[in-house]
């Protein structure tokens, strides 16, 4: 196929592309969607009977940073029996209690398999519950739908993805569909990779750190399944976001609006945006926001790597620029 740059080609191009008028515009919009809200029907259907398990993935985090917490509660009951705080006559019983059954069934613990989670808190004396609780009767039954919401979504994402790919595939020429080929898997690959982070580790790592500045004389640590949801939701997707920045810049310096030069120039005022954004979509404490922040400068580097590679497009730019 000639060039499209000629205007002349483009023209002729243009002309030989199927008309459409806006009401097969909205006919064609409406069978995209419904073919897309039944694929999501269907996926809702098939997650719905295993509550159990979305429900287990859901809290994974939570439970992350609990068994950290709880192996360094261990190992603070083993450091008072060094010190022998808990033997002699003034000894502490129910430390030495705590300590004995947690060294019995550390194990189960750990890897979920013990049978009895509800009386974790009472035996082992940690201080932060092992379950999330439901302040209401109704608030786990709408974090779990919520949640086979989203599963749903993501299973049922090809069929989305396709069906949004053919309403606007339509209208675009040889070059950008080539383009969206190019790019699209990147921009999976690092829309994953950005939630998986969020899950794995900047969730966990904030809940620890927020529990360990709580007092448990004063303070004790309790989440409910709605808040920590909505928590992980933003966190996730926050995170899946920030992951597209090395794209974001690529785009920016394909369509003329950024240059290399522009990007290595101000990259003190990125790294000083990059945190402002950090502080912002992240919990009030500092945890969350380095691990958000962290990753978007290396992201912000790979960036700059790619723009330099591309930085033989940005001359054909300004050689056909007015």
């Amino acid at each position: 196929m000639p060039p499209l740059d000629d205007p002349s080609v483009r023209a002729q191009y243009e002309q030989q592309l199927p008309r459409m008028s806006f009401g097969d515009h909205l006919d064609e919009l409406r069978t995209r969607l419904i073919r897309s809200l039944l694929a999501i029907a269907v996926a809702i259907l098939a997650v719905m009977p295993f509550k159990h398990s979305v429900t287990g993935i859901v809290i994974e985090p939570y439970r992350i940073q609990w068994r950290m917490g709880f192996v360094d509660w261990i190992a603070q009951l083993e450091a008072k029996e060094q010190a022998g705080a808990l033997t002699g006559e003034h000894a502490d019983k129910l430390g030495a209690e705590w300590l004995g059954f947690c060294r019995e069934y550390r194990a189960q613990i750990l890897d979920g398999t013990f049978p009895y989670p509800y009386v974790i808190e009472e035996r082992t004396g940690y201080p932060v519950p092992y379950n999330l609780v439901a302040v209401n009767g109704l608030e786990d039954v709408f974090a779990y739908m919520m949640a086979a919401f989203l599963f749903a979504l993501v299973a049922a994402a090809p069929v989305v993805v396709w069906q949004a790919w053919a309403f606007v595939a339509a209208g675009l020429y040889p070059k950008e569909k080539a383009l969206f080929y190019r790019y699209f898997p990147f921009m999976i690959f690092l829309l994953g990779s950005g939630v998986a982070f969020g899950y794995s580790l900047v969730l966990p790592f904030s809940l620890g750190f927020l529990i360990r500045l709580m007092d448990p004389s004063q303070v004790g640590p309790m989440l409910s399944i709605g808040q920590y949801f909505t928590l992980l939701f933003a966190l996730t997707c926050a995170m899946g976001l920030v992951f597209q920045l090395p794209l974001v810049m690529v785009a920016l310096q394909r369509v003329g609006l950024v240059t290399h030069r522009a990007f290595v120039k101000n990259w003190r005022i990125t790294i000083l945006v990059i945190f402002i954004a950090a502080a912002v979509f992240t919990p009030p404490e500092p945890v969350s926001m380095l691990l958000m922040a962290a990753p978007m400068v290396l992201l912000y580097g790979l960036g700059l790597l790619l723009t330099r590679l591309w930085r033989r497009h940005e001359a054909k730019l300004v050689e056909v620029a007015p």
